[in-house]
């Protein structure tokens, strides 16, 4: 039997995430929110791990939005529908996704998936540090057997920022990236009336 349609919006459940855009935004808090842990919390294993994870189902929600977005958008011009087209798009200006794809799916479905990182791994190591740096754990990933390891924290910036390239390409968004309401708010508190407002164009461009 096929469901009807919801008769409630998004928000009904997501309160502020009414659109793309707003779950962009929260992919960006969880970028923010593991990169504060591991700058001001350098000890907490849990804290950092379990922030990596949100960050990569928040990776992968967005994904859902943009594809429901951009599919709804294509069908009111009256044109096909490909999601295929879609999936080549993220791979295209998001290849970290494939990361984030199969963290998310591994911790929702309680068993190990590589449908699209095949062979990743993700570890947890202890750095001593030196003078530049304090000791601290480091999240790290790596694709394949003998592939140089890389920093969680890197990757989470370029997801954050190529996510939003994406959806100017494909039209669900328009302007520069910009700091949400929480970072320019948490701006204000450390610099004081940080003047920096939200560009008037960044608004997210709506289904016809």
């Amino acid at each position: 039997m096929r469901r009807s349609p919801p008769s409630k919006p998004p928000e009904a459940h997501t309160v502020l995430i009414t659109d793309v855009v707003t779950m962009w935004e929260k992919l960006y808090w969880d970028v923010e929110q593991y990169q504060d842990i591991q700058r001001s919390h350098p000890h907490e294993r849990q804290p950092l791990a379990f922030a990596a994870i949100n960050v990569c189902i928040a990776a992968w929600s967005l994904e859902q939005w943009a594809r429901t977005a951009w599919l709804s958008n294509i069908r009111n011009d009256s044109r096909k529908a490909d999601g295929n087209l879609f999936n080549d798009f993220v791979r295209q200006h998001v290849p970290e996704q494939a990361i984030c794809a199969d963290i998310a799916n591994t911790s929702k479905h309680a068993a190990y998936r590589d449908e699209n990182w095949q062979g990743g791994e993700a570890s947890l190591e202890w750095e001593d540090g030196d003078e530049d740096m304090p000791p601290t754990f480091v999240l790290r990933h790596v694709g394949s057997a003998g592939a140089a390891k890389v920093s969680a924290y890197e990757t989470f910036d370029k997801v954050r920022d190529h996510w939003w390239s994406l959806l100017i390409a494909v039209g669900l968004a328009a302007g520069p990236m910009y700091p949400p309401e929480f970072m320019q708010n948490k701006l204000r508190r450390i610099f004081g009336d940080w003047p920096v407002e939200p560009p008037s164009d960044i608004h997210p461009v709506t289904s016809k």
